[in-house]
Formats: structure tokens, C-alpha cells, sequence
């Protein structure tokens, strides 16, 4: 009887671990597929990627490369462009406070160059999740994005204020005015007219600003940012669409320290960054002289309301659309971010060349790391960076360079050939499917890091080949360039296949150089996207 009551008990607890294992398999699974996904705690010390495992040298003949050195863009990688040596350790965190702005006294005891680093990290870090970052104005530069999740998108009779002197606004005005129905008002800040003034003055019965445009130029007008915080008027306004103009070439270390004063404030009084651009007409070597920086108050959004989400109907319901359908799909679709990523860095040039990495991510892989990089041409910007930053061994591939195949550098090879769905010649190389390359590479078995694609249209018949023959489901990052006006069937059916094999996308970036419809100004031909693959095996991590 003894034995027999045991039994009982064994099966029982044996039971109970069963049921709370399928409990957590469920809560992992449908927290994989969030589309507000916690920032991942990474041990702080994983920010700092060489300084306690710095990669071993490596012996490289520069012969072949020197050969060609003129045919290539000259690059020179900044050090630590961005910043991932420099900041300290205790400055990093996670959840809606990834990196910390200490106090005055605090910043005054730091180096210039960790002051320095602080802004421009800071301006570059995402606090809070977003969906759709909905475009509004022109891609080219006179616009802004707008969060466009259902619980901080603006309603009809919203109110807009225009606060910026950066750009002419009128095609965002109008914009705002057409697609969302919002009273639209032109509100220079000064001493003499305050946030609060304007609110007063529009008879704004709701109290609340929907989006508030705004561009500081100087310290002289960082009394905007002080007076709208000490009087509490920045704490009425949803969403916060700020330009910051400061030259790193003239901006010294007290300018900084007030600047990294006004953004502590900013999120002290609950406004949190949710998406920013590097915009490209400001672009040094290093960091930028201006940057667009787009803040959201969660206190103030409809609580009812989530986040964005775009639904892919299946590929017969696709193929029954038509062309303006399947467009706006293809564009709500790429336009909205699906996985959270917190760290997004500039590797390569801020202007083409350069590509955008979920830093969190990168932390995770094993090192050294494999990153296939193709369609470069005669820019080898990002190959080069990504290999320093991330100790990573990088494979190049262009079919139409005027460079043969050769080791670029310590750490990357470029070879003459190009993506395709079958192994032919193309101009002056050959494109192949990616399982050969893999194979003739002796990458079967090899998790790849990033693979990044810019080859001008070929994505649309390489992708699905890649897809078909498994060869993705051991890709973490995949970058796109996608060519074309997203109004064909196979086009949104490529985008369908992609999310149904995990992938989610991170961030995307508009070509401002390849707008093509007059009248939808926020739309481009050339559009990057940048997906994260949810069922990556963690085996590869």
C-alpha cells in the first residue's frame, strides 16, 4: 500500500511538471509572436564586445587588395563610430530606459568623448515600441513620421502644432489635414509665446495636442524645452516630433551636457523615443549634425487601443486584388515594424552604403560570427565595419564590379557573384542560388548572422528560392532592398512567404533618392527592410 501511495505521488508531481511545462511553452510561444516585445536584459558587460575579448589578429596579405584599391569607394571606419567602447558599462540598462543620462555633476566628471557619446547614443536608442510609423509629408525631407498605432494615432479634430523652422511643413500640414482630419495650427515657440499660450490661444477645448513639430538650432532655444516642462504644457502633448541641429565639429562638451539635460527632462516628465532618423544631408564620418527624434507620452494613449498590426490574407486571396489594393498593402506591411529592438546601429556609411543592425541582437551570436553580404558594387563600407565591430567574417558578392574576386580585408573576401535562382553567367560574374554558395563555401552547417541584399530587383526571384530550399531558417537578420512599386501579386506574395517563414520586421528605411508617385510623396520604389528571424535556433546563438 506504501509503494502503491508513492506511485501515486510520483505520478502526481509528474503530472503537475507536465502541465506547468505546457503552461510555459504556450506563454513562450505567444511572447515570441508579441508585437511589443519586452527589450531583451542583456548583462551590461555585453555591450562592450572587444574589451575583454578583443579578436585575435589576423594574418592577411594585402597584395590582391591593393591591386584593386582604386576601383573601390575609399571608406575609413571611425573609431568606435558608434560608441560601443566608449560608453561605460553603468549607463546602460533596459526596458524604456536603455541607456541612462546621469545628473549634471555626474556628466561633468565624464570625458568629452563619453559626453559626446551619451548624445548621440541616446538620440539613436529606442525607449518604447511603436508599429506603424506612418509617414507624413514628403520622404525626401519635408515631412515627419507619425506614430500610427491605433492607441496614439490622432483622430478626427485632432490638433497639430507647427513649431519647426527646419523645413517648410505645408505638405505634412496637408497631409495631417486630408488623411488624419486634424486642425492644423502654425505656433512659433518663444519667450513670448509658450506651449501654453498656443493652447490657450487656439480655444483647444480637449487640452491636448495631438503631435507638436519642433527643431532646436541652439542653447539659446533650449528655454523652449525649460519652459514647457517647468509650466507642465509638454505633458499635454501625445506625440513629439523633434529635430535637434547641433554640429559635432562645434558643439563642445557644456553644450552637450545641456542638451543631455533637456532630454532627461523629456523622459523625467514621461515622453519616451520611439523611432528616430539619421537624416542623411547631415551626415559626417562619424555621427551626424542633426537628427529627427520621435517621441511618444504613454500616459496620454487611448488605454483601450494596442498596437499596429497588418495582416497578409493568404496567397489565392492575394492573387484576387488589384494593383492599388496589393500596393497599399505592400506599403502598410513594410511600413510597420513587428519585433522590438532597442539598439539599432549605423554600420557602414550613415548615407548609402550603410546598413541598420539590431545591435541586441548581434550580442547574442556566437563569435566569430558569418555575415553574407550582397550587392555592393564598389562599396565595401559596411563589410568592413561590421567585421570590426562584431568580429565577424564577412562574404561579399557583386556580379557586376569591376573587381575580381580577392580578399578585401583582414576579415572579408569578395567574390564576382550574385544571387539568382539557378547558376548562370551574369555580366561581368555569375549569379547562383544561395545553396551553392553556402556549399562552396562550406557553410551548410554555419549560422549566419546578417545576410544583407541590395541587387536591384534580383530579390524578387532569389528570395523564394531561398525560402523553398530552407536556407533562411538559419539566417538571423535578413536585410532587403526591395525594388519596384509593390503593386503586383508576386510582389506582396513574396512579403507573405517571408513572415510566414518567422520573419518579423525591426525597422525599415525609405530611399528618399527613388520616389516615384507625385501623389503619395511618403512612397518610394527603394525601400529597406530589415527582419528578425523569430525561430532562429537558439542552438546558433
Amino acid at each position: 500500500m506504501k509503494t502503491s501511495s508513492k506511485m501515486k505521488k510520483t505520478a502526481a508531481v509528474f503530472l503537475l511538471a507536465m502541465i506547468l511545462a505546457i503552461m510555459y511553452f504556450i506563454t513562450y510561444t505567444r511572447n515570441t509572436e508579441s508585437y511589443d516585445q519586452e527589450a531583451p536584459k542583456l548583462k551590461i558587460a555585453d555591450y562592450i564586445t572587444h574589451k575583454n575579448n578583443p579578436p585575435k589578429e589576423v594574418k592577411f596579405d594585402p597584395s590582391d587588395a591593393k591591386k584593386y584599391e582604386k576601383l573601390i569607394r575609399p571608406y575609413t571606419i571611425a573609431h568606435d563610430k558608434n560608441c560601443v567602447l566608449t560608453i561605460p558599462d553603468n549607463f546602460m540598462g533596459f526596458g524604456d530606459l536603455p541607456l541612462r543620462i546621469p545628473d549634471r555633476k555626474e556628466l561633468e566628471s565624464l570625458s568629452v568623448d563619453v559626453i559626446t557619446c551619451l548624445y548621440h547614443r541616446y538620440v539613436t536608442t529606442i525607449q518604447i515600441f511603436c508599429g506603424l510609423k506612418d509617414r507624413a509629408g514628403e520622404v525626401k525631407r519635408n515631412g515627419w513620421y507619425v506614430c500610427g498605432d491605433p492607441a496614439y494615432s490622432p483622430k478626427q479634430n485632432c490638433i497639430v502644432f507647427l513649431s519647426n523652422k527646419a523645413f517648410p511643413e505645408q505638405t505634412f500640414s496637408d497631409d495631417m489635414k486630408s488623411r488624419y482630419k486634424c486642425r492644423v495650427y502654425n505656433t512659433p515657440l518663444s519667450s513670448n509665446h509658450t506651449l501654453q499660450s498656443w493652447i490657450e490661444q487656439t480655444n483647444n477645448t480637449q487640452g491636448t495636442v495631438d503631435v507638436l513639430t519642433l527643431s532646436i538650432n541652439s542653447t539659446s532655444e533650449l528655454k523652449i524645452i525649460d519652459k514647457m516642462v517647468r509650466d507642465d504644457s509638454i505633458k499635454k502633448v501625445r506625440q513629439l516630433l523633434l529635430e535637434l541641429h547641433f554640429d559635432p565639429k562645434t558643439t563642445d562638451a557644456e553644450v552637450y551636457i545641456q542638451l543631455l539635460e533637456r532630454l532627461r527632462m523629456l523622459y523625467s516628465i514621461g515622453l519616451r523615443i520611439t523611432w528616430f532618423d539619421q537624416l542623411i544631408h547631415c551626415a559626417t564620418n562619424k555621427f551626424n549634425k542633426c537628427y529627427a527624434v520621435y517621441f511618444i507620452q504613454p500616459d496620454l494613449r487611448d488605454k483601450s487601443k494596442g498596437v499596429a498590426k497588418v495582416d497578409l490574407p493568404s496567397i489565392d486571396n492575394i492573387r484576387k486584388l488589384n494593383g492599388n489594393q496589393i500596393a497599399d498593402l505592400y506599403f502598410s506591411y513594410i511600413e510597420t515594424t513587428q519585433f522590438f529592438c532597442q539598439h539599432i546601429l549605423r554600420i557602414g556609411r550613415i548615407t548609402d552604403g550603410g546598413w541598420n543592425v539590431c545591435h541586441d541582437q548581434m550580442l547574442k551570436m556566437k563569435s566569430p560570427c558569418i555575415v553574407y553580404s550582397f550587392g555592393v558594387f564598389n562599396d565595401l563600407s559596411f563589410d568592413d565595419e561590421v567585421a570590426a565591430t562584431y568580429n565577424c567574417k564577412v562574404y561579399a558578392f557583386d556580379p557586376t564590379t569591376p573587381f575580381d574576386t580577392h580578399q578585401h580585408g583582414p576579415r572579408v573576401w569578395f567574390s564576382r557573384i550574385g544571387l539568382g535562382d539557378s547558376y548562370r553567367k551574369f555580366q561581368a560574374g555569375y549569379v547562383a542560388p544561395l545553396t551553392q554558395i553556402r556549399a562552396k563555401l562550406n557553410h551548410q552547417s554555419e549560422p549566419i548572422a546578417i545576410l544583407k541584399a541590395d541587387i536591384e530587383g534580383a530579390e524578387w526571384s532569389s528570395v523564394p528560392n531561398m525560402i523553398n530550399t530552407h536556407q533562411l531558417e538559419d539566417v538571423s537578420q535578413l536585410y532587403l532592398e526591395f525594388h519596384g512599386d509593390g503593386n503586383t501579386a508576386n510582389q506582396l506574395i513574396l512579403l507573405k512567404m517571408i513572415h510566414d517563414a518567422g520573419f518579423r520586421i525591426f525597422w525599415y528605411h525609405i530611399n528618399p533618392a527613388c520616389t516615384f508617385n507625385k501623389s503619395l510623396l511618403r512612397r518610394s520604389r527603394c525601400q529597406e527592410v530589415y527582419f528578425m528571424n523569430t525561430k532562429f535556433k537558439a542552438k546558433n546563438s
